[in-house]
């Protein structure tokens, strides 16, 4: 046979006296076992290949039964796969799962991805944790003969596979009773809110509560329409009480995405996507958990649960609000080994850190493996140690931690980062185990810290803080901002007034595995030594050009968030006790009113201002008190020190200048309140004679009998002022525009020059006019 391979190879013999026939054959033979051997492997890859990149969707083709299977491929978040149609079947066909099945050697991995997602939820709910939830809600929402349907599964996979495909909505409410018990603690997706315990509970599902809760946050949120809210009952689960969760379905705004079919068309799709947040609401503790998509939007919830839903007052106060503070490896990079029920830790390490030295510019990193100390490692070089010891902060910390779980023999590694802006790579990691053992040994190793209310004593002396604080109404301040006034951050971070957020110019870096170019390097190198002393290694420290930072104490240039509202809200707690009758009311963000004070058998109404050094905020306060005249004369608390007596005929002063920090007890201020009241309400009159009082270059009040008074800001005001105070007080005699501006801003209008809303003001009570443009003079 010309083309049989046996006459090539004795070709080939016969040409090459070196290989005989024999050996042809043996050659052929082996190439042709080869060649089989490597189809049969292939073959067997591409069966075994899906267990690795599909698993879950692996397990439900494996255990799941065929009606239940047929009913995965059916559901309607695969509607748009048109290639699945050619693997879905009917469950009365016998062959159908095995066609089903080939799909796993037949499409590729980004096909099966939408298959093998769900299949991964169908999994999560089948673990222990999920299945004690599914179970416990299905009782407790579905009706008896439904739910016995659901129980009366084969195993824990069928149960989920069947609530996934015939009550999805229990099954997305399991998901989310597992997502709150894993996250709620963290400060990441969650937040914790206060309100009052509760008998009762919450709102049932279709109550009228939950209804006008609905119309509420779509005045609200102003999204359109489609808001729904379904509630389940969370049962007890160990040190977890029953607790009460809401699912609100609220339309995000409208967005669109590209599609390309099987053909290669490509269109636009208009939509607008749901929107999830969860409320759970645990009436025995009265917390309330949030999750929403941001800060803000988790507040706007919570607030409007608590009052709409509950009736009950909104609080700001943080809960369980935690700090990851990584300050201790500047001492030490040790970690000891915590002994745990479920798990067994062999190996607990520092791999990674990061330190400025010098200045906050220069960064130094130094990282090593699992199996080697850092510690020691530093210790080795000469000179490291040192430069460790020098450093004015620690910046990234990445540990590593080897460990067992309980009845299984495998070892595995949890990695995880810290950095100083109070974050932590933890909440990315996909095992939910290793995300709360991760979080459970940082609070072991003190790392992770967990806030607390303020007692009475600690209410008083961090009072001056928060005045000033909130006086400046910053969502952030600094650690320089901070020094200065004598404020000790730590007791502020530990009540909950402030979070730790980084440093001075890190605001563009928000990379919590990369935190900025390092800036700073040792490099060893062998300096040679004379014959007695040998060579011995030097370490230098090899500075790059980096971000410029100034020298000095580190804390300095700590950056850090204030949770404004539950500074506001604390100040209102500790004044109400200072009052009378209190009665808060939040009249602008920069003005509040908080009831009245006795004095001299009169009710004084009381406020407490902020901001009153910035024009703009100084006018606004000014209009609303003047709005306010029928109240009487009024005492305005400030939380900062701006200039004058007096604000639109109410008695202005420094509430820090009214506190007796020696005292515990805000309220035995009163009877200081009713001095400064006292002693400055004539002039808040007007006092008894037209008068101009300079506070600095820049500020002056205007002070007439009966009109009371009106602050002036700017030189060019002020001078103009003055010439009618003085043609009043000498005279009077009016005087007209030209002569007032003459000199002064010659060329320019009085409404100009003052700016319509003061002087709108200062012609409604404080000076009149002869004619229709003048002259003018002061109006007593």
């Amino acid at each position: 046979m010309a083309g049989h391979p046996g006459s090539i190879c004795q070709g080939k013999a016969k040409s090459g006296e070196a290989m005989g026939q024999g050996a042809g054959e043996n050659l052929w033979r082996n190439r042709v076992m080869s060649l089989l051997s490597s189809e049969m492997t292939a073959r067997w890859l591409m069966v075994r290949a899906p267990t690795k990149t599909c698993p879950s969707l692996s397990r439900l083709f494996d255990d799941a039964e065929p009606n239940l299977l047929s009913g995965f491929l059916a559901a309607r978040a695969f509607e748009r796969l048109n290639w699945l149609s050619a693997y879905k079947f009917d469950v009365d066909n016998p062959d159908g799962p095995s066609l089903a099945r080939t799909m796993l050697r037949q499409e590729k991995k980004d096909r099966l991805g939408p298959l093998e997602t769900e299949a991964a939820r169908i999994v999560t709910i089948a673990s222990d944790r999920g299945e004690y939830v599914l179970q416990g809600l299905a009782t407790t929402r579905l009706e008896p003969d439904r739910a016995r349907e659901l129980l009366n599964q084969r195993d824990r996979l069928a149960r989920s596979l069947w609530a996934f495909a015939n009550e999805h909505g229990l099954f997305e409410a399991a998901e989310n009773s597992l997502h709150l018990r894993l996250y709620r603690r963290y400060d990441k997706h969650y937040q914790t809110f206060m309100a009052e315990p509760s008998v009762d509970g919450g709102p049932d599902a279709g109550s009228a509560l939950l209804e006008e809760l609905l119309v509420d946050l779509n005045k609200r949120l102003d999204r359109g329409d489609g808001y729904s809210i379904d509630k389940f009952d969370i049962p007890e689960d160990g040190d977890e009480p029953a607790a009460e969760m809401y699912l609100l379905y609220h339309p995000d705004p409208p967005t669109s995405v590209r599609e390309i079919d099987d053909n290669g068309n490509r269109s636009s799709i208009y939509f607008r996507p749901p929107g999830e947040a969860m409320i759970v609401y645990t009436p025995s503790t009265g917390r309330v958990h949030v999750r929403a998509g941001n800060r803000k939007f988790r507040h706007t919830i919570a607030e409007r649960f608590i009052e709409t839903a509950l009736d009950q007052t909104y609080s700001n106060q943080p809960v369980d609000f935690q700090a990851y503070d990584i300050s201790r490896f500047m001492q030490a990079l040790d970690l000891e080994l915590p002994e745990l029920d479920d798990v067994v830790i062999t190996r607990a390490q520092v791999i990674r850190a990061d330190i400025s030295i010098g200045n906050l510019a220069n960064r130094l990193s130094l990282s090593t493996t699992i199996d080697q100390d850092i510690s020691e490692l530093i210790h080795s070089q000469p000179g490291l140690p040192r430069i460790f010891e020098r450093a004015v902060a620690i910046r990234f910390i990445e540990i590593a931690v080897r460990y067992r779980r309980a009845e299984r023999d495998d070892v595995q590694t949890l990695d995880f980062t810290l950095t100083d802006r109070n974050t932590s790579s933890l909440l990315s990691i996909d095992d939910p185990f290793e995300r709360v053992l991760g979080h459970r040994l940082l609070r072991h190793w003190n790392i992770l810290r967990e806030g607390r209310a303020p007692g009475d004593a600690e209410s008083m002396a961090v009072m001056p803080a928060l005045l000033a604080i909130w006086d400046i109404g910053a969502d952030r301040v600094t650690g320089e901002w901070l020094v200065k006034r004598g404020v000790d951050p730590s007791l502020l971070m530990e009540i909950g007034f402030l979070v730790p957020a980084g440093w001075v110019g890190d605001d563009l870096i928000d990379d919590e595995d990369e935190i900025g170019l390092v800036a700073a390097e040792v490099v060893v190198r062998v300096e040679k030594g004379d014959e007695e002393a040998g060579n011995h290694k030097v370490a230098d420290l090899q500075v790059t050009e980096g971000q410029l930072a100034p020298g000095g104490t580190p804390d300095r240039y700590r950056v850090y968030r204030v949770r404004d509202g539950w500074v506001a809200q604390h100040l209102k707690a500790r004044l109400e006790q200072a009052l009378d009758v209190p009665a808060i009311e939040k009249l602008t963000d920069q003005l509040l009113y908080l009831g009245t004070l006795a004095v001299d058998g009169g009710n004084v109404p009381v406020y407490l201002a902020r901001g009153l050094d910035r024009e703009k905020v100084r006018s606004d306060v000014d209009t609303q008190l003047r709005a306010r005249h029928n109240l009487g004369i009024g005492l305005v608390l400030q939380a900062g020190e701006a200039p004058g007596p007096c604000l639109a005929a109410n008695v202005l002063t420094p509430l820090a200048d009214q506190i007796d920090k020696g005292q515990s007890e805000i309220a035995l201020v009163a009877d200081k309140l009713r001095s400064v009241f006292r002693r400055h309400r004539i002039l808040a009159r007007g006092g008894q004679a037209v008068g101009l009082t300079r506070s600095g270059e820049n500020m002056a009040t205007l002070f007439v009998p009966g009109k009371a008074t009106i602050d002036i800001k700017g030189a060019n005001r002020i001078a103009i002022i003055q010439r009618l105070v003085d043609a009043h007080n000498n005279g009077p005699t009016p005087m007209t525009t030209g002569d007032l501006v003459r000199g002064i801003a010659e060329g320019q209008s009085l409404p100009n020059i003052f700016k319509q809303p003061l002087w709108d003001k200062l012609k409604g009570n404080f000076l009149r006019s002869l004619g229709q443009k003048g002259p003018w003079e002061i109006a007593v």
